[in-house]
């Protein structure tokens, strides 16, 4: 057996290399060369990999600002459909409110939406309803809604507190519809004006932005109409 690798080792010798045929090790332009193909390897996966996660990161994210401004537009088509008057007449107030150099919508109404939170209160008993933007700490703003349940409508007075319902929001609008279709700004059931006065809207349409953190210039839009079964 040695004698069949001297005369293998001979017969390399002689046609091939013709120099000593002895293993040798790795030049360093060799290992210099996989190294930095290596690196061309790693960096690609890695590329690959961050931008797997970027797109899971922003699909997760979206998902969040979607659901939360479902919950937001549920919620309040719940409580404006649920309008009753108060004394013979509907009460429904909004209010331009200026937070920060922007400019936000509330909105008051008297409601049979009393949410309950303890076992002494009843669900769906009357109650004076807000919906209001905030400042938070960060400087971000937040969508509250209020609720002071009782006999007699609170009137809109002392609208704070509450309890959040939707963050980072960009913009909150209201337009009003009454029974010709006519569009409206604002509503205010206290007002001299015949459409308005002691009656509701028959349809509102609400119109929420939430921030989109990748890009603040274009803002996550929602909008839906609320139809008010309310009788003339």
């Amino acid at each position: 057996m040695e004698l069949m690798k001297l005369k293998y080792y001979k017969l390399m010798f002689d046609k091939k290399t013709k120099k000593n045929f002895y293993p040798r090790g790795f030049t360093l332009l060799e290992i210099l060369i996989a190294i930095f193909i290596l690196g061309v390897v790693l960096a690609t996966a890695y590329a690959s990999y961050s931008g797997i996660l970027r797109v899971s990161r922003d699909v997760e994210h979206e998902a969040k600002v979607y659901k939360m401004a479902r919950t937001t537009m549920d919620k309040m088509i719940r409580d404006l459909t649920s309008i009753q008057p108060s004394g013979g007449s509907f009460e429904l107030r909004t209010a331009n409110d200026k937070l920060s150099r922007h400019e936000f919508k509330s909105v008051f109404f008297w409601s049979a939406a009393h949410l309950a939170f303890n076992e002494n209160e009843v669900s769906g008993s009357p109650t004076s309803i807000a919906y209001f933007v905030q400042e938070d700490e960060d400087g971000s703003f937040s969508l509250r809604r209020s609720d002071d349940p009782g006999v007699k409508s609170s009137k809109g007075k002392n609208v704070g507190g509450g309890f959040v319902i939707c963050q980072n929001v960009d913009s909150l609008n209201l337009i009003f519809y009454d029974s010709k279709g006519k569009e409206y700004d604002s509503w205010d059931t206290s007002s001299f004006a015949v459409e308005q006065k002691g009656k509701a809207p028959t349809e509102v349409k609400i119109e929420l932005g939430l921030v989109n953190l990748n890009d603040k210039e274009k803002p996550y839009k929602f909008m839906t109409k609320v139809f008010i079964p309310v009788k003339e």
